[in-house]
């Protein structure tokens, strides 16, 4: 799932629970729950794991990074978002599972738990759909939680 889906969902989380702690741990939730619906990324995470020249994978993040920034700050800019400490703690709930999956990717030691939970879930539903479809659904999914 794209990180700009996860952080929106936990900073709409974080706009309807006022209590930060709570929309942390909502939104962390919501991450894996999310993650089982198949998202089209699994060739490009085995084409990344086995050979790091293979630069797809590190495009997609790269972009999906800097359209979370511009669609997060278009939602406070027109006021679909309040900026509170709990949207705030949404968004990093949202987001912390990739985070801790990317220092494990790079580290190779840390968080390897948590790596483990994160494929579990990804793995849950045994098929796959491409990645242009997954995109696709993923927009409409950004769209809907926009007219909140």
């Amino acid at each position: 799932m794209l990180i700009s889906v996860h952080a929106t969902i936990g900073a709409v989380i974080g706009e309807k629970i006022h209590y930060s702690l709570f929309a942390f741990a909502l939104a962390f939730l919501s991450h894996f729950i999310l993650d089982i619906i198949p998202h089209g990324d699994k060739a490009l995470i085995k084409a990344y794991r086995s050979n790091f020249k293979n630069k797809a994978m590190l495009y997609l993040i790269v972009f999906d990074i800097i359209s979370t920034i511009i669609l997060l700050g278009l939602m406070f800019y027109f006021h679909k978002l309040t900026y509170s400490p709990s949207v705030l703690w949404g968004i990093i709930g949202g987001v912390l599972p990739d985070f801790m999956v990317a220092v494990h990717e790079i580290s190779h030691k840390h968080f390897n738990r948590a790596r483990k939970a994160h494929d579990f879930f990804h793995e849950k539903l045994n098929w796959s759909i491409p990645l242009n479809l997954s995109l696709i659904y993923q927009i409409i999914i950004l769209y809907l939680l926009l007219r909140h």
